[in-house]
């Protein structure tokens, strides 16, 4: 029992590194956090069976099965994945089995409790209860045919190469010829309660009470007992990889087996609760766990990470330089002071301000030529160390060392040992050796004006010092420097880290410019530079190294990412295994045997290449829920919708734990839209989708870029709405076209109706303009107050009738008659009676000729009548006697009679003129002479008078 307990002790406190879990519980839905049994079924969906209640994780939440969900009881005891992919829960008020998205109670032949069930490949399954095992044979209906085959007290159940083992009155056996056969106490395994039994991937066979843990080995004859270090539990389980390792549950933790190793994990270094129960490595293999009240866990990563944080001896949790010697020892540099670490990660010794180091911000470390150790510090200071951590003499401003912090150090090819700071490069003035007292000089530097800071320092196999400043990429090549800068392709002269590598030399920047890569020797002058478009997780870069293998590292403000054969190998964050995302400068170191330590602000990790590959597996995606308007669908239906419901919200996962926050989604929509689209996003909502024929794909896409082999998919269709029917659509047309043609029809009459309506606009419109011409002719030819014509259409008719006159030479006379008095009468009473005279004229003048004679108004009181028809002097003088007369009785003007009378003066064609102008002068002479006479009388032309 001595032995026992000194082995848990050695098991428990021999290291202090730690491993990063994650816990799920009811944040990410998991509502009981009594884990009782978890598997994984071939789709990739993890189950969880708990006190209360069965869950499904998708990566991304928990889905609950219950009662609503068709369990008659929801205490889950055991899981199982029938060969045709159909899951079974033993529980404790019987077996139920999942049909669609419910599950349906199975009658295994006995009523009450089924404790666990397990299937052989040909499907037969093994149901567990208290007081034995039910067999059930498939029939080709579906359902299964129960049998009692062993009954007496059970306690673990498995098939193992294809045959029932179970745990059976403190013994394990298993079925042959239909009989239990012994198969441990044969073998010297001892009587015992076997809850567990487990067949490793090489061929062992292991079997765990809760005391004890045995091996039957393959090959040899006999169990061997190998509880040695490991704790006890109140319900054993194993659980065995494919790469050899068996995980065995317990009370003080998780304990694992490899070989001849044993490693316990708990609480104080990482395990979220000590009781560990059921256990799975998943496909990815990533390895699950119940944690007793605490809930599921996942470790991050495959193991292969392991952390240390001041809860583990470190003085401070942020880590800013990590060195590893010859022995394997570790010096860890941290903001608290200086750790020396053993090669198990225990914690040696410690240093810091108060014991004589040179300030408790440590921030380089390099090792000197005799085993020893120079740890540079803030404020700034250099101490000195022997081999096995004690400290020799520390250096500080007295020595020469000016600036405010040593950032980093190198021991040169002369065993000079460089200062890297902000404000000055520095070096000793002489070489190192025992019992030396350093002074340091500072390093002037042509074409890197002070002050500057300088952050790294790297020696390269020529004995070249490589200098990161604030000025640009530096070299000494012990004799002079040059400066690499803009014109040698840098992005910038803020530099951060150096490298040196893979026949280049490789530089990050204290800005995010992400990283270059210099080619040397036959690649001189060609300059990469690389950024987060080309696999970077940040363009923060902070430390590079290159490990044994020749891949590369590099420190960022976002976790470690590595880069071998010029691609993107893989990126580590807290997600993976690493203790923090947010990486230090220079916290980078590759020991030895080709670890790879990390410093981050919450700790300090090692990475360790497992001795098996990691598989590299592509997520399967699936389609958790399709939910319409009205119902949710079964992935593998093909629903028809009507148009009202043309809405679908589809929810999916790509089943990949070990990068669930990282998985990328592709999904599209055929039918709609050929494009991929990629998304973050678990869920995808299409609404007010047109008619027609769709076919909903995604796939799921890892960090590493791999994606699912098979597209999830969901295809269905909507129906046209009633408008868009055929029968609708045919109705529409005939209707058009009876519209098309009443319209037709209307418009032709229209047509008809406007071309009428448009002819007698047109005929009303030449009358109006005929009427207007005329008025417009009347207004140019009559005067406006008698309407006789006026002088124009006088002189006009003169003219054609002087035309007319001429060829067969018919004479005519001309009357000029003139108003006499007719002023005095204007004066006297007013132009509205000058008017009334003047119309009075008018109309006594046309009753005296003839039609065919021409009377017209030449303007005042003047007139003119050409009479045709009077060829004879006596006739025209009898018109100029009745014209005479017929003023003798004088004008009647309202309530008064005007006295009026006339003078005329006569000319005759052609005695008295041939021309127009001749006659009318003929006749103006004679009309003058009238009125000189006397008045109201007429005269002939030479002085022909009459009375």
């Amino acid at each position: 029992m001595c032995g026992m307990l000194l082995a848990l002790l050695a098991l428990a406190h021999g290291g202090a590194q730690r491993q990063l879990f994650r816990q799920y519980g009811q944040t990410e839905g998991l509502s009981n956090l009594n884990v009782r049994c978890i598997a994984q079924d071939h789709t990739g969906y993890l189950w969880v069976g708990t006190d209360n209640g069965l869950f499904r994780y998708d990566g991304g939440t928990f889905q609950i099965f219950g009662h609503a969900e068709g369990l008659a009881n929801t205490e889950i005891i055991g899981l199982a994945e029938a060969p045709n992919g159909v899951i079974w829960a033993a529980t404790q008020g019987g077996l139920a089995r999942l049909s669609g998205k419910r599950f349906v109670t199975v009658d295994f032949g006995v009523p009450g409790e089924a404790d666990g069930i397990v299937f052989d490949p040909a499907g037969v399954a093994y149901v567990k209860y208290p007081k034995g095992i039910s067999r059930g044979v498939p029939g080709k209906d579906g359902s299964f045919a129960f049998k009692t085959i062993v009954s007496g007290d059970i306690q673990a159940i498995t098939v193992l190469n294809g045959d029932l083992v179970f745990g059976l009155n403190g013994d394990v056996m298993h079925m042959a010829g239909g009989m239990p056969q012994s198969v441990g106490a044969s073998v010297g395994l001892p009587s015992d309660h076997w809850e567990a039994l487990s067949l490793d991937s090489l061929g062992n066979l292991w079997a765990r009470s809760p005391t004890r843990l045995f091996e039957l080995a393959r090959g040899q004859a006999r169990f061997v007992d190998r509880s040695i270090g490991v704790p006890h539990t109140n319900e054993g389980r194993l659980f065995s990889d494919r790469h050899g390792r068996v995980f065995v549950s317990s009370l003080l933790g998780l304990v694992i087996v490899e070989g001849n190793h044993v490693s316990l994990i708990d609480s104080a270094h990482g395990l979220p609760g000590d009781y560990v129960g059921p256990m799975l490595v998943d496909r990815e293999e990533s390895l699950w766990f119940g944690v007793d009240g605490a809930g599921l866990a996942r470790r991050l990563g495959h193991g292969e990470w392991v952390s240390w944080t001041r809860e583990d001896g470190l003085l401070n949790s942020s880590v800013w330089a990590i060195r590893t010697d010859a022995l394997g020892q570790l010096w860890v540099g941290t903001s608290g002071g200086l750790t020396i670490l053993d090669a198990q990660g225990k914690v040696m010794r410690s240093w810091t301000s108060h014991n004589g180091l040179a300030g408790d911000r440590v921030y380089s470390i390099t090792p000197g030529p005799a085993g020893d150790f120079y740890v540079g510090t803030g404020p700034v200071g250099v101490s000195h160390f022997d081999g096995h951590g004690r400290l020799l003499r520390t250096y500080g401003e007295d020595s020469g060392i000016t600036a405010d912090q040593a950032s980093s150090l190198l021991v040169d090819g002369e065993k000079r040992l460089w200062v890297m700071g902000n404000g000055g490069c520095f070096r000793s003035r002489t070489a190192l050796g025992a019992g030396r007292t350093l002074t340091f000089e500072r390093v002037e530097i042509p074409g890197i004006p002070a002050p500057r800071s300088f952050r790294h320092v790297i020696l390269d196999k020529a004995g070249d010092v490589w200098i990161a400043s604030s000025g640009g990429l530096l070299r000494f090549d012990g004799k002079s420097w040059k400066v690499f800068g803009s014109e040698e392709g840098l992005k910038a002269l803020d530099l951060a880290a150096v490298a040196m590598g893979r026949n280049a030399i490789w530089v990050s920047y204290r800005d995010a410019f992400g990283m270059s890569k210099l080619g040397l020797g036959p690649d001189a002058g060609k300059v990469t530079h690389y950024t987060m478009q080309d696999g970077l997780s940040s363009n923060e870069v902070y430390a590079m190294a290159f490990d044994l293998s020749g891949r590369l590292w590099l420190n960022t403000d976002a976790g470690v990412d590595v880069l071998e054969e010029g691609r993107w190998w893989r990126h580590y964050g807290s997600q993976k295994g690493l203790i923090w995302d947010d990486t230090n400068s220079r916290a980078l170191d590759v020991s030895p045997r080709g670890d790879v330590w990390v410093g981050t602000s919450g700790g300090m990790s090692r990475f360790r290449r497992a001795d098996y590959p990691i598989p590299e597996v592509a997520p399967p995606v699936v389609l958790t829920s399709v939910r319409g308007v009205a119902r949710e669908w079964q992935t593998g239906d093909r629903p028809v919708l009507p148009y009202s419901q043309r809405s679908l919200y589809i929810r999916y996962a790509g089943l990949s734990f070990e990068a669930e926050r990282e998985v990328r989604f592709r999904y599209r929509l055929n039918g709609y839209d050929q494009a991929w689209n990629e998304t973050n996003e678990r869920s995808v909502h299409f609404a007010a989708l047109p008619a027609g024929h769709y076919v909903f794909q995604v796939v799921a896409v890892n960090p590493s870029g791999l994606q699912s082999a098979t597209p999830a998919s969901f295809e269905f269709t909507i129906r046209p709405a009633w408008w868009q029917s055929w029968w609708f659509v045919a109705s529409c047309l005939l209707l058009a076209g009876f519209l098309g043609y009443v319209f037709w029809h209307l418009r032709v009459r229209a047509f008809l109706a406007q071309k009428e309506l448009l002819e007698r606009q047109v005929a009303e419109r030449t009358a109006q303009l005929r009427e207007s011409h005329r008025q417009l002719e009347e207004i140019a030819y009559f005067d406006i107050l008698t309407s006789l014509p006026n002088r124009r259409m006088f002189t006009e008719e003169f003219r054609k009738r002087l035309a007319m006159a001429r060829r067969p030479s018919e004479p005519f006379a001309l009357l000029l008659i003139d108003l006499d008095h007719f002023k005095q009468i204007n004066d006297t009473y007013g132009h509205n009676a000058g008017d009334a005279v003047l119309v009075e004229t008018s109309c006594l003048l046309r009753g005296i000729v003839r039609e065919s004679d021409c009377v017209a108004r030449l303007g005042g009181d003047e007139f003119a009548v050409l009479l045709f028809t009077a060829q004879d002097p006596e006739t025209v003088e009898s018109v100029c006697h009745r014209i005479l007369d017929s003023f003798a009785g004088g004008i009647p003007f309202e309530n008064t009679t005007l006295s009026v009378g006339c003078s005329i003066g006569i000319a005759m064609y052609p005695e008295h003129g041939e021309t127009q102008e001749s006659l009318y002068k003929s006749a103006d002479v004679a009309l003058y002479e009238a009125k000189r006479t006397g008045r109201n009388l007429f005269c002939w032309h030479r002085y022909q008078t009459g009375d």
